[in-house]
């Protein structure tokens, strides 16, 4: 357990009274800004928290964990809140749902809400911008207070905490198998998650598969509201007839994309994304996809969470791999047979 930082000691270490630090901590007018930043650099420094944050003091659990995600939009996290929100009420628990919309100000600004109202576990899918910065004090810090951290999805490494992932890498490598079986020769990686671990996992996967069958590494970074764009100047230039999408929306965008280029989707070009969501089943032709198993990464997250607050000793981390499914639809021609 990390020792408390109190008022006192950061009044001691700076030759101020106790009441001046928490006037200052407190944005009082009655301190001048100069003081006020002293203050401050110094309670960060020395990892000063409000005492809702120093599980030392506790003396009771809220059964309450917080989530953090970085986007409610995308099919995948509203399918993994559901498998949260099952899992965490057969045993008691109540969840606190924040929203980072990619930001890493907000992320943090989600954590210290979080751990505030004394959370007995933060859950988080890191947003892209934390993931591009590789900013992780405010993760380390809740590691520090020995407060349970499992991340999810879109993790780090460096941070000390369990986490739950997909096989990203397998799921794209067996995409691109699956698009070769059924005759493609010319495939590319479409992707707007570049800068994040489940991107650079699957291009890995993408890389690897493209390597052993002996063909060009075709790979394609954009971002969604210039993925049509950049897709069809690259069929100016490109032989294409084979497209593994990073998700779920942007196998749609390429699709539409492909129709506006004259392209029939799958006569012409097959396409295959990750996340089997509604749009993939009811679009046309319908989305051969990378399912995520979210529900499922749902559920072992808040099974890990519960198992760290409960334990009596500290648990060393995990990280659980699970294994996707691709499901075969229309956006795909049938297997080739030899």
């Amino acid at each position: 357990m990390a020792h408390k930082t109190t008022l006192k000691a950061i009044a001691e270490h700076l030759n101020l009274s106790i009441s001046t630090v928490s006037k200052a901590l407190a944005d009082s007018p009655e301190i001048s800004d100069s003081t006020k930043l002293v203050v401050k650099t110094a309670a960060r420094q020395l990892k000063y928290r409000p005492n809702a944050m120093a599980r030392g003091l506790k003396s009771s659990r809220t059964k309450t964990l917080g989530v953090v995600i970085p986007n409610i939009m995308h099919n995948f996290f509203a399918k993994v809140i559901v498998g949260m929100e099952e899992e965490a009420a057969k045993n008691g628990y109540s969840l606190v749902t924040c929203i980072s919309n990619e930001s890493l100000q907000k992320e943090k600004q989600s954590i210290n809400m979080l751990s505030d109202v004394s959370v007995d576990a933060i859950i988080i899918s890191l947003s892209s911008e934390t993931q591009q910065t590789e900013e992780l004090e405010h993760l380390n810090d809740i590691l520090y207070f020995d407060i349970p951290l499992v991340q999810f999805d879109r993790i780090h490494e460096n941070l000390n905490s369990h986490s739950v992932v997909i096989n990203d890498f397998k799921g794209a490598y067996d995409s691109v198998m699956h698009l070769h079986k059924t005759g493609c020769k010319n495939i590319a990686l479409l992707s707007i998650l570049s800068d994040t671990s489940v991107g650079k996992k699957r291009a890995q996967g993408y890389e690897a598969a493209i390597q052993e069958l002996g063909a060009d590494s075709k790979i394609i970074n954009t971002k969604l509201e210039h993925l049509e764009k950049d897709l069809s100047d690259f069929l100016e230039e490109n032989e294409l007839d084979g497209i593994v999408t990073t998700d779920e929306s942007s196998a749609i965008y390429a699709m539409n994309a492909l129709r506006l280029n004259k392209r029939a989707v799958p006569e012409d070009v097959g396409v295959i994304g990750f996340t089997d969501g509604a749009l993939a089943r009811n679009y046309f032709p319908a989305l051969t996809t990378v399912k995520q198993q979210a529900e499922i990464i749902g559920k072992r997250t808040i099974q890990l969470a519960i198992e760290s607050i409960e334990s009596k000793t500290k648990l060393e981390p995990v990280q659980e791999v699970i294994e996707t499914e691709l499901v075969i639809r229309n956006s795909t021609s049938p297997v080739q047979q030899k």
